[in-house]
């Protein structure tokens, strides 16, 4: 009897350990996989790509600005510069989240700006990126 309580007492710290072990192995592995979905150079690069648009945009450089934007083919520099014509003044921009997904970003971000002397927040924007393999990210502006 009583090796059969020692034998049982083995295998049920053996299946312990291995459950244990297991839930160690998973974990890491969980992390390598998301680590494949999740790049955080790319991630920065994307939220400094919207953080220097929206510095032009603020300095009213369009041409600057224009620089981050995809281009269609139907599209100019004339028609970037005509979007933006009686935008008014962006006071701040805050960068709230990035997710990153292949060659596709989203930057989720906050706009402060002014109109007549009066603020206004939009808040929950979101700016959709492209990049293409081994370019930079690109802002899709047009849709």
């Amino acid at each position: 009897m009583r090796k059969t309580l020692s034998l049982l007492a083995i295998i049920i710290i053996f299946f312990v350990s291995l459950a244990l072990i297991s839930c160690d192995s998973i974990n890491d592995l969980t992390g390598k996989v998301s680590g494949l979905f999740f790049d955080e150079e790319l991630a920065d690069a994307a939220v400094e790509t919207v953080e220097l648009f929206f510095d032009d945009v603020m300095a009213k450089d369009y041409k600057a600005a224009y620089s981050y934007i995809q281009k269609p083919v139907d599209k100019s520099y004339e028609d970037f510069y005509l979007e933006f014509e009686d935008v008014t003044d962006i006071i701040s921009v805050e960068i709230n989240w990035v997710e990153v997904k292949n060659n596709l970003a989203e930057v989720g971000i906050d706009i402060i700006d002014s109109y007549d002397g009066d603020e206004k927040i939009y808040k929950d924007l979101v700016i959709s990126l492209l990049r293409e393999e081994e370019s930079d990210w690109e802002i899709v502006f047009w849709d």
